[in-house]
């Protein structure tokens, strides 16, 4: 089944005053950032942007992607797919110092007249990216037991030089 691909381009601005949305996909290759930390992809990236304006006029865009990803598992350092799913709300501004006055659920999104929408959706699955990408633990083939026999040590009684110093005290101060 074929998906239409999202437009490369938008002024979102306009698209938030006539409340237009899209809905799409944007494939791997148009997204080289994401594709230099990642192996590969298993699907392409499927978006969905709602634009609209709130009670204070703010433009915003409603962004909804996922995509799977291939990475390397620290763990096994094997190929292993990660599932990227992002949603959040973008308030369109102008500049920097606009973005100090925005509620708290509200992202800024810097933006001059046009928007490239293929690097917005590549940057909200640049957000989802794990910091440490690891298999499942019962689907790693790493066992975790290379450094020991998988049983934990107990640790040794620690020798105390001074205990019997302070069952020398403890008789003195009894016998006072």
């Amino acid at each position: 089944m074929s998906q239409t691909s999202i437009p490369k381009e938008a002024e979102l601005r306009n698209w938030a005053a006539r409340e237009l949305s899209a809905k799409g996909v944007v494939s791997l290759e148009k997204m080289q950032r994401l594709a230099s930390a990642t192996l590969g992809a298993k699907s392409d990236a499927n978006a969905v942007l709602a634009c609209r304006r709130d009670e204070q006029h703010r433009y915003l865009v409603d962004i909804t992607t996922d995509m799977t990803v291939v990475m390397q598992c620290q763990r096994c350092l094997q190929p292993c797919d990660v599932d990227l799913r992002t949603s959040a709300t973008l308030c369109v501004l102008w500049d920097d110092e606009a973005a100090n006055d925005l509620p708290a659920n509200y992202d800024p999104l810097i933006s001059g007249d046009v928007t490239n929408l293929h690097a917005l959706v590549e940057e909200e699955l640049l957000l989802a990216l794990p910091a440490v990408p690891m298999h499942k633990p019962e689907d790693c083939g790493h066992s975790g037991t290379e450094f020991g026999n998988g049983v934990e040590a107990v640790p040794a009684q620690r020798e105390k030089p001074f205990a019997a110093l302070g069952e020398l005290l403890k008789d003195n101060a009894t016998k006072t």
